[in-house]
């Protein structure tokens, strides 16, 4: 114990003695990052992270006692990254360590029915996302779709004495809801 009290104290006084204080660096996890545009900031330290990047750190280091806030300066392309800022005061740890999430962003496509006089009507989109839609409320969407993603709008069970087709209702999602999807439901003959 008197060894390493001994070590820590050599060690500051060295420290004391260059006149030098201890420096930390902001280093940090980033997972999901698939598209460019990432800048992370401390102050006037900015970094650009680069795609499928898993790892970042900054160029300066921030001596003990003062305070950092790291921030997302720029988000990637049709991507929102998280957490937005990290604060923290260098050397109540021994390192720096943020963890940066990004996941893509997600849009939603507004499907508009007419001509439904019939209950039974069900859509949906590719094999997921099942939609009832009622006489009393002809229509319906289909939230959540990540930007770049394809989608398919399709009609999953008839209604009653009814056919319905689909307009508009495949594409690859953009950066924005899509309100052109168009059921029409004619009456059998």
């Amino acid at each position: 114990m008197k060894a390493k009290y001994f070590g820590t104290a050599l060690l500051a006084l060295a420290l004391a003695g260059c006149g030098g204080k201890s420096s930390f660096t902001i280093t940090g996890t980033v997972s999901g990052l698939k598209n460019p545009g990432l800048q992370l900031a401390n102050g006037d330290d900015v970094i650009s992270v680069p795609v499928d990047a898993t790892s970042f750190s900054f160029p300066k280091q921030v001596d003990y006692g003062d305070s950092y806030t790291v921030v997302v300066k720029t988000q990637p392309q049709y991507m929102n990254c998280t957490p937005l800022s990290q604060t923290g005061t260098a050397g109540r740890t021994e390192s720096i360590q943020l963890a940066i999430t990004c996941t893509q962003n997600t849009h939603t496509v507004y499907v508009t029915v007419t001509g439904l006089t019939a209950e039974g009507l069900q859509l949906i989109n590719g094999s997921s996302g099942l939609q009832a839609v009622t006489v009393a409320t002809p229509s319906t969407s289909f939230g959540g779709i990540p930007v770049g993603t394809a989608y398919g709008i399709t009609v999953y069970q008839q209604p009653t004495g009814q056919t319905c087709t689909v307009g508009n209702g495949a594409g690859y999602m953009g950066d924005a809801d899509r309100a052109d999807t168009v059921v029409t439901c004619v009456k059998n003959t």
